[in-house]
């Protein structure tokens, strides 16, 4: 039996988690990314860059600290770096010495004699090295070039900042007084030489170009002086210049170029909007939309992608760790009309999600607090306010199921609502309408994981691609859901069947198994602290529900390591670019040994602990808990009854705590985690102790469920 069980599980694992994809051929002659600060898509119209474009949105957030300048170190270390005040002062010449002084160092052609603030800023719990990139050239024999200047009241040079190496030096360069004109109708009154700049750009021999284009920085911190109708007409006249200046390039660029048109970071009206998505381009890669093994979000990469990319396309061998992953064209998939839609619209529900979520816990810390002061009262006192809060509870349970169908087309919510309303009316009991709602939410995912997370991807419930803690697969919003629902579901209808007990074992063995693929493997994105989460409460449930004997912790950590062992050998069969978080968390491992390990509790606790003081998910937490302690205390007979009218479902409930705790131990954002897999358990029971403590159901009081919860 267990054999057969075992080789069952195996057999969908290596159905649905597929095998190893061949890695990504990229190849460039000559590499060119222009930079321009602060673009918004209006500043792209009429805009004519030739044939071949490929369009995507870039994550441009940082790691902490003075957010512009880690946007910019982001690109070049190709992790979320942290940034420091003055990181774009370079000096193209050092009469001072200034560099050696603070180095011991010898100078290049370009330095940065603040680089030892801008390498002690660096302490977050992941690895990040400022200058990966510039290391990565030049240790694989490759001459680069960093070109344009920001100069503004103050020196500010962001090309050599992407480029630098290690020690903040750029081996070749014009970044001063050479690429600048003076000019009156320029904010500081100069501008950039974009003739100056095309003439350095055709002579050079460089494998990487960098060139930042400098008027709109200085646009963007000079704008306040404007009169509106001035700062409208000084934008667009630096725009058109660098839109004129791109047309150029693109029409003169050698065959084997490839040229990026990057922003690295929002423009200041964008950023204290949120707006942390910019537009980017790639002309040489194909048409398309730009994607990378970070996103798996065709549309989407992320600053950490950069420098990765860089070396694939000049096909340089480095051992830097690099946190992004490579660049890819995702072909036939629209164009620069596509990729601002879907700006729009993951903008406008960043916007609102705070909201949506507040209106959420806030409901639910409402709804339970009103079950638990009626637990609290005597007996029999307004029983059909007892029966409208318990029906409250309920449709509050299929609030999730409803906020991912919201993100579907117009006409899913509105037929959803209508079937499932009509579902639930056939079912006579409370416990027959949970068990209808449990099991459409956990099918409801299931389906949603299999065509790619779409729906999770703009659900209010999703995760946040502006943030950019998760672009694939299942967050831990959701994870929660799908393992307290899938929890739920089952336990209730496994009372349906208990006429058939092998049928039960055998169905729920399937059943857990199948959620927990969905949950773990990787082609489907890998929430790996869903999967440890998903083997302790699926085990136990099935378990229970099976009247199996365990082996204390020895079955479950079996399994755990099972489970997480054939998903690490399926992901490290793909190439690096196409791995998902347990292949690059493997990776870190060979190459960093356990002090990797040790960066990613770090993260994981410090999170955790930042989420328990912040986030409003921590009320929702602690509400559901408060709840499942006080319907064991209100009413006393509670558990006994419980136990003796519908043990599958105690035995679910005490299914649903266990993964909760394990959620919030094993997940960096475990306080979500926790709350949401607690919220399918938490609202079960204060619908059932209501029904007990108020009498509502006295005839079948003793009665055991059936099933249709009489």
């Amino acid at each position: 039996m267990r054999f057969r069980s075992t080789l069952i599980f195996l057999l969908l694992i290596s159905l649905l988690a597929g095998g190893g994809e061949k890695a990504l051929s990229l190849a460039a002659d000559q590499i060119i990314v222009v930079l321009w600060h602060g673009l918004d898509w209006d500043q792209l119209r009429d805009f004519n860059f030739g044939p071949a474009q490929a369009w995507g949105l870039l994550n441009t957030r940082g790691g902490g600290g003075a957010s512009l300048p880690a946007a910019y170190l982001s690109l070049g270390a190709g992790a979320r770096a942290v940034g420091s005040a003055g990181a774009g002062f370079f000096l193209e010449e050092d009469p001072h010495n200034l560099y050696f002084l603070h180095t011991g160092r010898e100078g290049a052609a370009i330095t940065q004699p603040q680089i030892a603030l801008i390498q002690e800023a660096q302490k977050v719990n992941y690895k990040v090295v400022p200058g990966a990139l510039g290391t990565a050239l030049e240790e694989a024999g490759l001459q680069s070039l960093a070109l344009g200047s920001s100069d503004g009241s103050d020196l500010v040079r962001w090309a050599p900042l992407v480029l630098m190496d290690e020690g903040g030096r750029v081996a070749r360069g014009s970044i001063g007084s050479r690429v600048l004109k003076a000019d009156p109708g320029y904010p500081f009154g100069k501008r950039t030489d974009f003739d100056f700049l095309e003439n350095q750009i055709f002579a050079s021999q460089e494998d990487l170009i960098i060139v930042d284009l400098g008027d709109p920085y200085r646009f963007d911190q000079y704008q306040d002086f404007f009169l509106p109708s001035q700062r409208e007409a000084v934008r667009e006249k630096i725009s058109l210049d660098a839109r004129r200046f791109l047309e150029r390039i693109g029409e003169k660029k050698r065959e084997g170029t490839v040229i990026f048109l990057l922003s690295p970071y929002p423009s200041a009206a964008g950023a204290k909007k949120g707006q942390w998505l910019t537009p980017a381009l790639a002309l040489g890669l194909g048409e398309g939309l730009l994607s990378s093994g970070t996103t798996r979000w065709p549309g989407l990469i992320t600053n950490m992608d950069f420098a990765p990319t860089i070396l694939a396309l000049l096909g340089a061998e480095h051992n830097q760790p690099f946190i992004g992953r490579e660049i890819f064209v995702q072909p036939g998939l629209g164009g620069i009309k596509e990729v601002q839609k879907t700006w729009q619209r993951i903008t406008r529900i960043s916007q609102r999600r705070s909201k949506v979520l507040r209106v959420f816990v806030g409901s639910q810390i409402a709804l339970y607090s009103l079950a638990l002061l009626a637990l609290i009262i005597k007996k029999g006192v307004y029983p059909e306010l007892i029966k409208a809060l318990q029906f409250l509870l309920l449709v509050f349970l299929a609030v999730p199921q409803g906020l991912l169908w919201w993100a579907g087309p117009r006409w899913v919510f509105p037929l959803w609502a209508l079937a499932l309303f009509l579902w639930v009316r056939r079912e006579p009991s409370f416990l027959g309408k949970i068990r209808v709602i449990a099991l459409t939410t956990a099918a409801a995912l299931v389906f949603d994981l299999l065509r790619g997370s779409w729906l999770m991807r703009f659900s209010y419930l999703g995760y946040d691609p502006i943030g950019g803690a998760r672009f694939y697969g299942l967050g831990n919003e959701y994870m929660g859901i799908l393992i307290g629902s899938a929890i739920t579901g089952w336990a209730l209808l496994s009372a349906f069947i208990d006429s058939k007990p092998r049928l039960g074992s055998w169905g729920g063995l399937l059943f857990f198994g199948f959620i927990l693929i969905c949950i773990g493997a990787p082609a489907l994105g890998t929430n790996v602290g869903g999967t440890i989460a998903g083997v302790f409460a699926f085990g136990f449930t099935w378990l229970s529900l099976s009247k199996k004997k365990t082996a204390g912790l020895l079955g479950p950590a079996l399994a755990l390591s099972l489970v997480l062992g054939v998903f690490l050998l399926i992901d490290s069969a793909n190439p690096a670019a196409k791995q998902s978080h347990i292949g690059q968390t493997a990776e870190l491992f060979q190459r960093d040994g356990f002090a990797a390990l040790g960066l990613i509790i770090k993260r994981k606790l410090a999170m955790n602990l930042k989420l328990l003081r912040h986030s409003i998910w921590s009320k929702g937490l602690l509400v559901a808990v408060a709840a499942v302690a006080a319907s064991f205390i209100w009413p006393s007979s509670f558990i006994r009854w419980l136990q003796k009218n519908h043990p599958a479902v105690a035995q679910g409930i005490c299914g649903v705590v266990i993964g909760s705790l394990t959620a919030l131990i094993f997940n960096d954002s475990g306080v979500v985690a926790a709350a949401t897999c607690l919220f399918f358990g938490s609202t079960t029971l204060l619908i059932l102790a209501l029904e007990l403590k108020h009498d509502l159901t006295a005839p079948q009081a003793h009665v055991k469920d059936n099933g249709n919860g009489h």
